[in-house]
């Protein structure tokens, strides 16, 4: 008997009652719960159909903590980003004591949206009957409201949900019971901190909405196997003659994961680079491209000279906007030659990988959609963080097995 198959026999004492979807049954996923030595990816309809999607929505993005922006796009009180998050209207703002916080950004009159983009306001002033509120969501004004039998102010604050910051990024959790953002990035806190995140400044931003499931963005992330295919383009104009290597996986199971690269298989430090490293790495980071999903969200993408990042908003079962962002420390900002040379040597890359990576996402999500789509096995020395990812998702949409 295989480990599949054992996973199976458990899985189906475990069997879902009578008359629940058989999409949520535990023994259908026993191939993806097995070693990855005999392992099988998830059945494709878990990438197209909207009650799994919603599941996920419960389950993974209502319940973690989720990357919202970085703390330098609102340094002033009164600074706010609006922002959507599994449907869920959102303004990240800095009151007036410095405080970020994250409120509703829909009217408690009328359900009107309150702001949209991003700038600086001293109050939050419907713009449909001018209710207004403080920078902490309290409500200051609702004109006309006199004759509303019992109508208090203070009853009809923004709602918000927890805000928490670390390393410069900032995070929101829709559930007030979670762990603290520390507790949850676990061991990932002291393996970034030589790199000062917090010292890192925006350069530059790029946004992409790709037809495709969330959870294939992830999944591409995770491995390099498709590099040498799938990046071709990028390989042989900005790195001709590369010898592709197997990235070194590391982190802590269903917490973090980090595929590592030497530096020019990664595809982030220009040959002949220019621009210098973070001052006090280690000699393995000075070699090294660092790629780590921080769990559920985090697309983190750690070079010795800077680091890049994917937030990712998913947007239903089929489609997912992506903002991609770029920060370089401060001091590599104030060098002379530093616009030059992110324009010439560093940003181009980008521009090319990410239209690859968005190009094959959505490829795959074309090819397994159909009813003969039929997926095979992981490659064990390479897919061994996509096969965790995909039991990580199947924890919290199902449970762990045996409840562990």
């Amino acid at each position: 008997m295989t480990s599949a198959d054992i996973v199976r026999s458990i899985a189906t004492e475990q069997e879902t009652p009578v008359g629940e979807s058989q999409l949520f049954s535990p023994a259908r996923y026993a191939g993806t719960r097995a070693p990855i030595e005999e392992a099988e990816p998830l059945p494709p309809d878990v990438y197209f159909s909207q009650e799994w999607y919603d599941r996920e929505v419960e389950t993974i993005f209502r319940k973690c903590w989720l990357l919202a922006t970085r703390e330098e796009e609102i340094p002033n009180s009164g600074d706010y980003v609006r922002l959507d998050i599994v449907g869920e209207p959102l303004v990240i703002v800095r009151d007036e004591e410095g405080k970020v916080r994250a409120l509703s950004a829909s009217c408690r009159h009328r359900g009107s949206e309150l702001m949209s983009g991003q700038g600086n306001y001293k109050k939050i002033v419907c713009p449909y009957h001018a209710w207004t509120y403080s920078l902490e969501g309290e409500l200051l004004a609702a004109p006309s409201m006199k004759e509303a039998m019992g109508f208090d102010k203070s009853d009809h604050s923004l709602p918000s949900v927890r805000a928490e910051t670390w390393g410069g990024f900032v995070f929101v959790n829709f559930d007030h019971d979670s762990v603290s953002l520390l507790e949850s990035l676990g061991g990932l806190v002291d393996r970034l901190a030589s790199y000062r995140l917090e010292e890192m400044k925006v350069t530059k931003k790029w946004e992409n909405r790709f037809n495709a499931n969330w959870k294939i963005w992830v999944e591409n992330s995770r491995e390099g196997y498709h590099v040498p295919t799938v990046h071709r383009g990028s390989l042989d104009t900005f790195y001709p003659g590369s010898r592709r290597t197997v990235f070194q996986a590391d982190g802590e199971p269903m917490v973090y994961a980090i595929n590592s690269s030497d530096n020019e298989n990664g595809l982030y430090v220009p040959r002949n680079h220019t621009l210098p490293f973070v001052e006090g790495l280690s000699a393995q980071d000075n070699e090294s491209t660092h790629f780590i999903i921080g769990y559920p969200h985090l697309l983190l993408n750690v070079p010795p000279d800077r680091i890049t990042f994917h937030q990712y908003f998913p947007e239903g079962p089929e489609w997912t906007r992506i903002v991609s962002w770029c920060c370089f420390p401060q001091s590599t900002i104030d060098l002379p030659e530093f616009e030059t040379e992110v324009e010439d040597k560093y940003y181009p890359s980008m521009d090319m990988f990410l239209a690859e990576d968005k190009g094959v996402c959505e490829l795959v999500h074309r090819g397994i959609r159909g009813q003969l789509a039929k997926l095979s096995r992981y490659s064990p020395t390479e897919e061994r963080t996509v096969h965790e990812f995909s039991n990580y998702v199947l924890d919290r949409v199902l449970g762990p097995v045996n409840g562990q």
